[in-house]
């Protein structure tokens, strides 16, 4: 098979022949799902596909437009050879299996929709632009963000006690800064998540980062009170929170669908993003900062020795550079790069011709043929309905005045789109599962982050972090191990026997053991190995339920369901210090076992999840 200069795809010049059950066979053997249909013509130029969509199939066109025939190059009743554009290489699964067998081998399925047979030819169109140089953008200013994500955690971790010196923060009051923070997360994580959805992946791509550099920025203003401070973090935190769920959601319905693995990988950019931020801040706040034991300048007389805004500004140093930074992906999301709103999201919103078009375009950027997808296509997909299961009416395209009402009743939509969501047995239950799944992933590193400190001072333990030059090299040697996690994620996921499902199994079953052993550490080298462990794995489940998560679902309610996920999540993340404060008292190990505990009903509820996406498009 080749390829024209035009576009359209052409197969070899034997005669197509009726075998009298319906199949066609022109000498050429075609995969796909079930058998290719025959494909009766009524004179006129559109491809009437009465077959799934998926095989080649081979239209003679009977000439009886002659202006068209003249166009074309052909004489009065010439037969041209046209093509239905070639399916993806991963088959299509169209038929219903809720069986508990199929749910433990990951087979489960229900039949496809109309959305999802039209979304399988925009899969077959980026499959073949194939990882251009379009996608390898799109990977790494998705990859920006989950660098952000945890560089902004870690940037106001390392300065938060300068802080605290600075404006006479009592003990009382210094986790009201992280409190704010996972707020923030957690709004912006739900509400990013349904706005996606909305407005469309563009905007809220680029809002993300707009909304996390202002913000940011304005935090180191000089002259703040502690709530101020707060308040403002908090606000950043909203635009940060979307990211994640945002960034997986666009890295997939850009990438081939051979090449979903690489959001995987995206997840190897946070432990870049902790060392990161962890150099920024050792070579600012560490440098330009009040001396130790000074009080602050709030809590004393005029003309007594306190620590000053002027002698304090290395967290301020630090926080710009993070906001600038934040501020050059906006610049190279925005203005450099020519990001395009996803093609299925405009196809979710009867945008058809708007899909095509982006396609184009991207062909163009790659410079690869262009598309052979038509309307037409669409259309065939339309008319043969009623010869499909599971079909839902096709979306209508929407008017501006009715575009512009949807944006301003944003929410509301968002959550109409959410009844496809909850109104599918199938995807209910994928999504109460991985509900519980990121619950007590949050729940579990936010108890080891808040007391694992505190466990280790009981038991005598020390962290080797003496001076600030040992307290950074151990972050290097804990957080950037985390790379390897994002790599073993991206083989394991690709594993026939493995896949996504027993991936996230065995990662939370290790992140769970390696919290339970931190009850035995009696070392520093004990300390710092198991906690490099436990990172490890941390990373390796994330990557893959990042990446899953929103394979799992449609592209109409992708982006909700992400968000509510995480924002599921972030709440877990909140309640879970004050959960394990209760153990404190009475067994500091037993919060390690409350973390251990979390982690472990994560991989417990992973082993009946219905779907292994490894071999299957995602819609």
């Amino acid at each position: 098979m080749n390829h024209s200069t035009t576009g359209h795809q052409y197969v070899d010049n034997s005669e197509s022949t009726f075998t009298g059950n319906g199949d066609i066979t022109n000498g050429n053997t075609h995969t796909g799902l079930g058998n290719p249909k025959a494909v009766p013509n009524t004179g006129n130029n559109t491809n009437n596909v009465n077959n799934y969509i998926g095989s080649p199939l081979t239209v003679p066109n009977l000439g009886s437009d002659q202006q068209y025939a003249k166009n074309r190059g052909l004489q009065p009743g010439q037969a041209e050879k046209q093509e239905y554009p070639i399916h993806s290489d991963i088959p299509l699964v169209d038929e219903k299996d809720l069986s508990f067998a199929a749910i433990m081998k990951g087979t489960a399925a229900t039949p496809l929709t109309i959305f999802e047979k039209k979304a399988a030819l925009i899969n077959a169109e980026i499959d073949h632009f194939g990882f251009g140089k379009y996608q390898i953008c799109i990977w790494f200013l998705c990859g920006f963000g989950y660098f952000l994500d945890l560089a902004w955690a870690q940037g106001v971790g390392l300065v938060a006690s300068a802080i605290y010196q600075e404006m006479g923060v009592p003990d009382s009051k210094t986790g009201t800064i992280f409190s704010c923070a996972n707020a923030g997360l957690a709004v912006g994580a739900l509400g990013f998540g349904l706005l996606v959805d909305v407005i469309g992946r563009k905007w809220a791509f680029n809002l993300t980062c707009l909304i996390t550099s202002v913000f940011g920025l304005l935090l180191a203003a000089p002259k703040y009170n502690y709530p101020a401070i707060c308040g403002i973090y908090f606000l950043s935190s909203v635009g940060l929170g979307g990211n994640i769920p945002i960034d997986a959601t666009i890295a997939l319905e850009f990438l081939p669908q051979r090449r979903r693995y690489l959001v995987a990988l995206l997840s190897m950019w946070q432990p870049i993003g902790v060392v990161a931020a962890s150099a920024i801040a050792f070579g600012t706040t560490a440098k330009y900062r009040c001396e130790t034991g000074l009080p602050s300048c709030r809590a004393v007389g005029a003309g007594e020795a306190c620590c000053t805004t002027s002698s304090n500004m290395g967290w301020r140093y630090c926080v710009i550079i993070l906001g600038s930074v934040t501020l050059l992906i906006f610049f190279l999301r925005y203005f450099v790069f020519p990001f395009h709103e996803s093609p299925k999201f405009l196809l979710s919103r009867g945008r058809e011709a708007e899909a095509i078009e982006v396609l184009h375009k991207i062909a163009k950027f790659n410079k690869a043929p262009p598309p052979t997808l038509t309307l037409e296509h669409f259309a065939e997909i339309e008319a043969t309905s009623s010869l499909y299961s599971g079909g839902i009416e096709p979306v209508k395209p929407l008017t501006t005045k009715q575009t512009t009402k949807r944006v301003l009743n944003g929410f509301v939509t968002g959550i109409k789109n959410l009844k496809g969501l909850f109104g599918n047995r199938l995807q209910l239950f994928i999504f109460l599962l991985l509900a519980l799944a990121y619950m007590g992933d949050y729940w579990s590193f936010n108890l080891a982050g808040s007391f694992l400190p505190i466990v280790l001072l009981r038991n005598n333990v020390s962290t080797g972090r003496g001076t600030v030059t040992e307290t950074y090299r151990q972050y290097v040697y804990i957080y950037l191990p985390g790379i390897l996690g994002a790599i073993l994620a991206l083989f394991s996921i690709q594993l026939p026997l493995i896949g996504r499902k027993w991936s996230l199994v065995f990662s939370a079953a290790m992140q769970g053991l390696a919290m339970a052993m931190y009850t035995q550490v009696n070392s520093t080298a004990g300390y710092v190995g198991l906690n490099a462990l436990e990172y490890i794995m941390q990373t390796y489940f994330n990557a893959v339920l990042y990446a899953s998560a929103p394979e799992l679902f449609d592209t109409a309610y992708r982006g909700s369901a992400s968000g509510m996920l995480s924002c599921l999540g972030r709440i877990a993340g909140i309640v879970a210090p004050f959960a394990g404060q209760h153990y404190l008292a009475s067994s500091s190990s037993g919060i390690l076992w409350l973390g251990a505990g979390g982690i472990w009903l994560s991989s417990f509820v992973m082993i009946f999840l219905p779907v292994e996406m490894r071999n299957r498009q995602m819609f």
